[in-house]
């Protein structure tokens, strides 16, 4: 076998697997693309709030909190807030609980964002445990983990077949074939095709397209 691990997907989920797993084993990561974290992972505005989303997200952020506060400069103060329409409140009241986030009214969130519609506002919550992650920043550390560890890291090298063989897997791609041991889905947006190529039945996994347009506050707000 080239690896105890292959790992196809070269963004967060599949660099920080490769740094954890080049621990306890040898390691072959496979992405598609000229370079690392070059879709959503390279691109997402990312917000490190611990106790957002499902009961696995949650015991995976609490379990990352330590890593994150030790990395120089990967975590950077912002605080949250999120607001509410009338028929929503009770949604924002839940979310408070789930979250440990402070109930404020619509006028005091109107007042920190003035740019919000009082009239659409209805109520709102704050925290201030939340960060801004670098997100390249913190890639590159688990890239330089891998490498410390001997994994290797190849870009270019879309998967074009998966074959199950004899104590693992046959991986090939355009740069090559890869045999290993185990072998890890880590392809975001592409998880279902790489789990058909494998023979694997697929979640019905849907990704989204998300646009962000940036343009100048209006009424000379500060924002």
């Amino acid at each position: 076998m080239d690896a105890d691990f292959i790992i196809i997907g070269g963004g967060i989920a599949g660099v920080s697997a490769s740094a954890r797993l080049s621990e306890l084993g040898s390691v072959v990561l496979l992405e598609a693309e000229d370079t690392l974290a070059h879709h959503a992972s390279g691109r997402s505005a990312a917000l490190y709030e611990p106790h957002y989303g499902a009961a696995p997200v949650v015991g995976l952020s609490l379990a990352s909190r330590d890593y994150f506060f030790a990395q120089k400069d990967v975590l950077s103060p912002r605080g949250l807030l999120t607001v509410a329409q009338g028929f929503e409140m009770e949604a924002l009241r839940a979310d408070a609980d789930d979250m440990n986030l402070t109930l404020i009214t619509g006028e005091q969130a109107c007042a920190m964002v003035p740019i919000l519609n009082p009239q659409v506002v209805a109520g709102a919550a704050t925290a201030d445990h939340a960060w801004d992650i670098d997100t390249d920043l913190l890639l590159q550390g688990f890239a330089r983990l891998a490498r410390g560890n001997r994994a290797r890291t190849l870009t270019k090298a879309q998967v074009t077949a998966i074959t199950r063989i004899n104590g693992g897997w046959s991986v090939t791609t355009k740069a090559g074939a890869f045999t290993g041991t185990t072998l890890i889905n880590a392809a975001g947006a592409w998880v279902d095709q790489v789990a058909q190529m494998a023979g694997v039945q697929p979640l019905g996994f849907q990704p989204y397209r998300r646009s962000m347009a940036r343009i100048p506050a209006p009424g000379g707000h500060d924002l």
